[in-house]
C-alpha cells in the first residue's frame, strides 16, 4: 500500500511539474511579435491580425498592431483591437484612436482604442494626445519608424 501510494505521489508530482513547466513555457513566448513586449499585463490594449494566409498574430497594443497592418494591409483578412475602456474586442475599423496621450499602458508613445469617440475625446481632454479615426491612424502609424525610437514625434 506505501508503495502504491509513493509510486500514486510520484507520478502526481510529475504530472504536476509538466504542467507548471508547460504553463511556464507558454507564458514566456506569449510575447508581442513585434516588440518583445509581454502580452499578459496588455489585455487592454492588444490589437490582433488574422492575415489572408490564416495565420493570426497578437500584439501588445495598437502602436505594434497598426504598424504591422499598415505595412502588411494587403495581407490583412481582419484585425480586432481592445476597447482601453471595456476591454473588449472590437472591429478597429470602427474605432477611434488617441496618439501620444500622457498615459501609456504599452508602447510609447501610445496608441489606445477606443470604441466610442466621445469616450476617446473625453480621455484625450484628460490625458492629452491626438483623436484620429482608423484610416488616419493607420496613414499615420505607417509614416512612423517600427519601434519605439520617434525622433522628436
Amino acid at each position: 500500500m506505501k508503495k502504491t501510494m509513493s509510486v500514486l505521489f510520484g507520478f502526481l508530482f510529475a504530472a504536476l511539474f509538466l504542467l507548471a513547466m508547460v504553463g511556464y513555457a507558454a507564458e514566456m513566448t506569449e510575447k508581442c511579435t513585434l516588440c518583445g513586449m509581454n502580452l499578459a499585463g496588455n489585455e487592454n490594449t492588444a490589437y490582433e491580425i488574422v492575415y489572408m494566409d490564416g495565420t493570426a498574430e497578437t500584439y501588445c497594443c495598437p502602436h505594434c498592431g497598426l504598424y504591422k497592418h499598415a505595412a502588411e494591409k494587403d495581407s490583412v483578412k481582419s484585425s480586432r483591437a481592445r476597447d482601453f475602456i471595456s476591454g473588449e474586442w472590437m472591429d478597429p475599423a470602427q474605432a477611434t484612436f488617441v496618439f501620444k496621450s500622457n498615459a501609456v499602458p504599452a508602447c510609447a508613445p501610445s496608441w489606445i482604442a477606443f470604441g466610442n469617440k466621445a469616450e476617446a475625446e473625453k480621455f484625450q481632454k484628460g490625458f492629452d494626445g491626438t483623436v484620429y479615426s482608423f484610416e488616419e491612424a493607420l496613414t499615420e502609424r505607417a509614416k512612423m519608424p517600427k519601434g519605439m525610437e520617434m525622433n522628436g514625434m
